[in-house]
């Protein structure tokens, strides 16, 4: 007959006294989280809406828990939506940096029976461009292998998953919202110009006709918002959304029309990409919702709009103003390299002419490095002494008789268009000799007081 021993091993004892001091240890299948997910209820909400996603997690053990949150990388969670066929995944985080950032940060405390409640944006985990009703799910794993969360005395660590039951929300895209602007009751309408102005504000006109057979209370303009589509027919990311104006409260009596006016401020669209936009105004309050119809906004800059900048821009800043029309083209180099060929020089005066022939280089220099910052210059000496650019897109650019002292006279003489800070490296090749990398720093030492900092020699090259 096998009889129990009283004795305990080792391994037993020195979890026993583990557990006495308080100290941590992962957690097995002992306590169970359940994990819900939520929506705000509404018939429906549009893509390029923050939606908020919330995440609850409730501790139905009886011992203290902790665990990882983290709503941004995607690492410890996965979200799932489908519709009909369709399955989107969620995709976790790939950066180092992300993913290092996550590993010894401080766990979150889970009380027994206590809620804790996390609120992220469904755009934070997927990207929807389709109209319909989702079924939304998601798993969420407490700690993963590598992540060493700090804990404090008496917590277990809670290591499993916990997966949510679905819940379906309405997604619609811009365009499939607008298409259902007839069923509202405060019908909206949006006129205006076709195109931003670079300089000067747009104006649009906003009407509205009360459809309801109630009077209506609208707050302007916080019941309103602007939503700018780009090419894809999604909201333009960092676009403005607010209308800027004095708050007031209105009541439309039933048929009543008001009109007001928005104005889109020069500078709105700085940095932001050159194409044909399409705006429409949203109309949302607690009870109800409905949109403007969208109008086109071009935001490109033709030969045309080029010159009259350029006429502006080489006339130098007004007093206590920037160089606005300047400070605009410089943003977008990198798109107007085709238009800036196209500006006839011959209409412009001479500081004119020099801005042009300065913004054209600009622009064939830009996709050396499209970010503003140091830029290294690296000048190969060859076995006969002559200096070449050891850039190949710099010497493209840089075609011509011109000496190379010239050239990088040039280039420097460009670098605030760039927003360069510019340092030169002199790179030999091995069979080069002394006497002509000697002669090199010789030559380009006239141009160190524009450098970002004194020119270097690299290692000689095979």
């Amino acid at each position: 007959m096998t009889t129990s021993s009283s004795k305990k091993s080792p391994s037993n004892r020195l979890a026993v006294f583990l557990l006495a001091l308080g100290m941590t240890a992962p957690l097995g299948n002992a306590a169970e989280v359940e994990l819900r997910l939520a929506i705000p209820e509404a018939p429906f909400h549009v893509i390029g809406d923050p939606v908020p996603l919330r995440w609850e997690f409730v501790n139905r053990g009886d011992q203290r828990l902790a665990f990882m949150w983290e709503g941004c990388c995607r690492l410890n969670g996965r979200v799932t939506a489908s519709l009909g066929q369709l399955t989107l995944h969620s995709d976790p985080a790939t950066s180092a940096a992300q993913l290092t950032a996550h590993r010894f940060a401080r766990a979150v405390r889970l009380l027994p029976g206590k809620p804790a409640v996390f609120e992220t944006n469904l755009g934070d985990w997927l990207n929807i461009d389709r109209s319909g009703e989702y079924k939304l799910t998601a798993r969420y794993t407490g700690l993963l292998d590598n992540q060493q969360p700090q804990v404090g005395r008496g917590w277990q660590l809670w290591k499993n998953s916990a997966t949510a039951e679905p819940i379906r929300a309405t997604l619609l895209t811009p365009s499939d919202y607008i298409a259902r602007r007839n069923q509202a009751e405060i019908a909206l309408r949006l006129d205006g110009p076709d195109r931003l102005l670079p300089l000067d504000p747009t104006m649009l006109e906003l009407k509205l006709l009360n459809l309801s057979e109630t009077p209506k209370t609208i707050h302007w303009p916080s019941d309103f918002a602007l939503w700018f589509l780009d090419a894809t027919g999604g909201r333009s990311p960092l676009a403005p959304t607010s209308i800027r104006a004095a708050p007031e409260k209105l009541v439309l009596a039933k048929n009543q029309r008001l009109a007001k006016r928005i104005e889109i401020a020069p500078g709105a669209f700085d940095g932001r990409s050159l194409e044909q936009y399409r705006l429409f105004v949203d109309f949302k309050t607690a009870e109800s919702r409905s949109p403007s119809n969208a109008v086109p906004l071009d935001w490109r800059l033709d030969a045309a709009d080029l010159q009259q900048l350029i006429r502006l821009a080489s006339g130098g800043a007004k007093t206590g103003r920037r160089n606005r029309p300047l400070k605009l083209m410089r943003l977008h180099l990198g798109e107007l390299g085709q238009a800036l060929g196209q500006v006839p020089a011959s209409d412009l005066n001479e500081k004119g002419k020099k801005l042009l022939k300065e913004l054209q280089l600009a622009a064939t220099l830009n996709p050396v490095s499209k970010k503003p910052g140091l830029v290294t210059v690296k000048l190969r000496i060859t076995n006969d002494g002559s200096i070449q650019f050891a850039n190949e897109a710099l010497g493209q650019a840089f075609q011509g008789e011109k000496p190379i002292t010239d050239q990088l006279d040039d280039l420097l003489n460009i670098r605030k268009h760039l927003g360069w800070t510019v340092a030169i490296q002199i790179h030999p090749y091995a069979t080069t000799a002394n006497k002509h990398v000697d002669a090199a720093f010789e030559k380009l030492k006239p141009l160190e007081p524009r450098l970002a900092k004194p020119i270097t020699l690299a290692p000689p090259q095979n």
